[in-house]
């Protein structure tokens, strides 16, 4: 008999409901008055990949006005590795494996790997920006120090504005807004999953051909699907959505 967890389904705050509102307005106006290029944002986030193809609750939620009160039940222990990949117009870079448990110094060895990529990709310098999500290990002294020093006021992070007064707050509770989420993960484990790893070995190397196999096309036409996504949050004023075909 297997120990179990129990995942319950939540409902997005009142006060993210409106950050997301403000975020998509701003960013809108960038875009619609500036001719600001969201092609050029590096989008960021991990996801876990388990052996037995179950999903992270992290990347699929179920979202509403009100809470249902599902429950799914899980396996508490399940084989898994962390992933963490960033995807902008150029395509992807990572993906980066993690073994351990995430700190502010293991993330910011893998934003020195992720800099090190970009610097030789970037043929306008000073110009990307960096989006990352608002996990707590991502909102310490140390990674935001990092960050300014890379790309100063270019930088799309919870509580970042706060640290450096530059830059823009992420939205929280908004996978439906970052393309890591909405496609990078969905669209890796579409591929892996049907494979059956067997080992953790297998499943990473997996992961690094899946994201080989994604082409530089689709990862374009996923930025224009950012924009659309911007617009229809406004329409349903900061609630969530359906997904988007691209």
């Amino acid at each position: 008999m297997f120990p179990f967890k129990i995942e319950t389904h939540q409902t997005i705050p009142v006060r993210a409901v409106q950050q997301r509102v403000d975020f998509a307005n701003q960013m809108l106006t960038m875009i619609d008055s500036e001719g600001f290029d969201v092609g050029c944002i590096w989008f960021t986030d991990k996801a876990h990949f388990h052996l037995n193809g179950i999903v992270n609750k992290q990347n699929w939620r179920f979202w509403g006005s009100e809470n249902p009160y599902w429950c799914e039940a899980k396996p508490l222990y399940s084989p898994k590795v962390t992933v963490w990949a960033a995807v902008c117009r150029r395509g992807i870079i990572g993906p980066f494996f993690i073994q351990e448990t995430v700190t502010s110094e293991r993330y910011v060895a893998i934003l020195e790997q992720f800099v090190a990529t970009q610097q030789v990709l970037e043929d306008r310098p000073r110009t990307e920006w960096f989006m990352q999500d608002g996990a707590r290990p991502h909102r310490t002294e140390q990674v935001f120090r990092f960050l300014d020093e890379y790309f100063g006021n270019r930088v799309i992070a919870l509580e970042y504005p706060k640290f450096t007064g530059a830059g823009m707050d992420w939205p929280p509770y908004s996978p439906d807004l970052t393309p890591c989420d909405y496609f990078l993960c969905r669209t890796l484990k579409d591929i892996v999953y049907p494979k059956h790893p067997a080992t953790l070995d297998e499943l990473e190397s997996a992961i690094c051909v899946a994201c080989e196999f994604i082409s530089v096309e689709t990862v374009r036409n996923v930025m224009a699907n950012f924009i659309l996504r911007l617009r229809h949050l406004c329409c349903a004023n900061g609630e969530h959505f359906e997904s988007i075909v691209m």
